[in-house]
């Protein structure tokens, strides 16, 4: 099955050089952008000697050199900023390589992977190659907020987005693959826990193998970080269980989550409130995943996956508006639906408004945040505030009542292919 992609016509054959030049052509111009801007992305970096203040990386390293020395990662913390490693112990033991080398080298890597991914999920999702990729990664880089804080604070989102995408968008037919279909998914999975909704996902589609070997690989790696670091395993899963996020709360405007929504409407964050907030997430987590189901299974998949990556988003306890970097893909399903004309007008509304949305990430940038300034909220900073969630409920909503009204209907003949 091939992706349908915004250019025409299939792609010829390339020789190994020509795939080279081709790469670097896609690559370069984001990543030098990145670079350049990546200072100034978070406070505190400088431009020259270069020096983002990547303060998320600043805790991974931080984190596995207290694992190596036989320390806690999980009483770590970040000098100046006071974070936490947050991650299960596995996540510090796959990033047990940043202990050695100097920093700066780290930073400069982590960048490059960080855009050499979000570059292969633009790829995947339809994006035609050459220098229109360039063009809409250089876009990403400037324009989507959850992307450029997600390379400026040093962290995974991209990362882990890019191992889902792997999983279930191929890149080519016949392309070789070098892990069984779920791996990526189950590892993703295993560093943070929400990209596990892709597993329910992978069922209600009927792709059972890739679901249970995502779950085979999600075991495995979870058990390796607990033959390795037990009492952390223990300490890590135990205080999830009982609530413990290690981060700040949920009111927070910058946890653009459902739970952050109802705690910030209520002003309150106490366990009533918690408690009714998660349950609505469990629900809109599910939810997604069964209209991904039924615009997978009408060829739009694309749109399926970006539709369970929001649902993560919404669903998580916390959010941070870095999280929500399934706008990208959601993006690209705006973009190919617009050009072959194969979504409704509504659809392609209501994707690109949020889309936009979050890419402007205004919560932060017209609101007064921390030390729960967020309780004094007026009537239309509130709107400003919960705006973003509440708006992808409501895609999810709509898509909902589309399902509803042609429940059992058959795909049309000429139904667009696999995305």
């Amino acid at each position: 099955m091939s992706a349908t992609v915004l250019s025409e016509g299939a792609q010829p054959e390339v020789s190994g050089r020509d795939r080279l030049q081709r790469g670097l052509v896609e690559l370069l111009p984001p990543l030098l952008v990145a670079v350049a801007v990546l200072p100034f992305v978070i406070s505190g970096g400088r431009g020259w000697p270069w020096a983002p203040a990547t303060i998320d990386l600043d805790v991974y390293v931080l984190a596995v050199k207290d694992m190596l020395a036989g320390g806690n990662i999980y009483t770590t913390q970040s000098p100046g900023y006071g974070l936490f490693f947050i991650y299960p112990p596995v996540a510090a033991v796959l990033m047990a390589p940043l202990a050695v080398g100097p920093y700066v080298v780290w930073q400069l890597l982590w960048t490059a992977a960080g855009v050499a991914a979000q570059q292969a999920v633009l790829r995947r999702c339809g994006a035609p190659r050459g220098w229109p990729l360039a063009l809409l990664g250089v876009v990403a880089v400037l324009a989507v907020e959850p992307v450029r804080t997600t390379l400026g604070y040093g962290q995974v989102n991209t990362f882990l987005m890019f191992l889902v995408v792997a999983d279930l968008l191929p890149d080519a037919e016949g392309e070789r693959r070098w892990l069984p279909r779920g791996t990526l998914v189950g590892l993703a999975a295993a560093i943070k826990l929400t990209p596990a909704l892709f597993v329910v996902f992978a069922f209600l589609v009927g792709r059972r193998r890739l679901a249970w070997t995502a779950i085979a690989s999600f075991a495995v790696l979870t058990l390796l970080g607990a033959l390795l670091q037990p009492s952390r395993s223990l300490e890590f899963f135990g205080g999830l269980a009982a609530g413990d996020t290690r981060t700040a709360g949920p009111i927070y405007v910058g946890n653009q989550s459902l739970l952050g929504v109802v705690t910030r409407l209520a002003d309150d964050d106490g366990r009533l409130v918690t408690l009714a907030g998660l349950a609505l997430a469990a629900v809109v987590a599910l939810l997604s995943a069964v209209v991904a189901r039924w615009w997978w299974l009408r060829g739009h998949r694309v749109l399926a996956v970006a539709l369970v990556g929001m649902g993560t988003c919404l669903a998580s306890p916390l959010s941070w508006t870095h999280h929500h970097v399934w706008v990208l893909v959601l993006g690209m399903a705006v973009l190919v639906g617009w050009r072959d004309r194969s979504l409704p007008r509504w659809v392609l509304l209501l994707a690109g408004g949020w889309t936009l949305w979050v890419s402007l990430c205004l919560p932060l940038a017209l609101l007064p945040y921390g030390q729960e300034v967020e309780r004094g909220y007026g009537p239309l900073q509130e709107l400003v505030a919960n705006l973003g969630p509440v708006a992808g409920l409501g895609l999810l909503v709509g898509l909902t009542v589309r399902l509803l009204r042609r429940r059992g209907a058959p795909a049309p003949a000429g139904a667009p292919g696999p995305r």
